[in-house]
């Protein structure tokens, strides 16, 4: 589940005994954690970077064209504007801020 407060409160409810959790990103958000949440011997992770064998994966499949990036890139002039997006919910996938010169 993406690290938000939203998204962690749904997977916490979703969550089953002996079930797994990977929280995803640094949203900032917290999991919810008490006697009944998660479920017992339900194991939570929380990694912040993939296996080097993952990451050889990865590579590949970008080199293979086979992964979809959904990102709009913005020129930092126009960060303003992409916040605004990501916050009306209007970006698709990621939003991508770069320099230019």
């Amino acid at each position: 589940m993406v690290r938000t407060d939203p998204t962690l409160r749904m997977a916490a409810q979703m969550a089953r005994m002996l079930g797994h959790l990977t929280i995803v990103g640094l949203g900032g958000g917290a999991l919810p954690v008490d006697f009944s949440s998660p479920p017992h011997e339900c194991s939570v992770a929380s990694p912040y970077w993939g296996s080097l064998t993952e990451l050889m994966e990865v590579i590949t499949l970008a080199q293979q064209e086979r992964i979809d990036v959904l990102a709009e890139h913005f020129p930092l002039q126009r960060a303003d504007e992409a916040y605004r997006l990501l916050h009306d919910g209007r970006i698709h996938g990621r939003a991508v801020i770069t320099p230019h010169a």
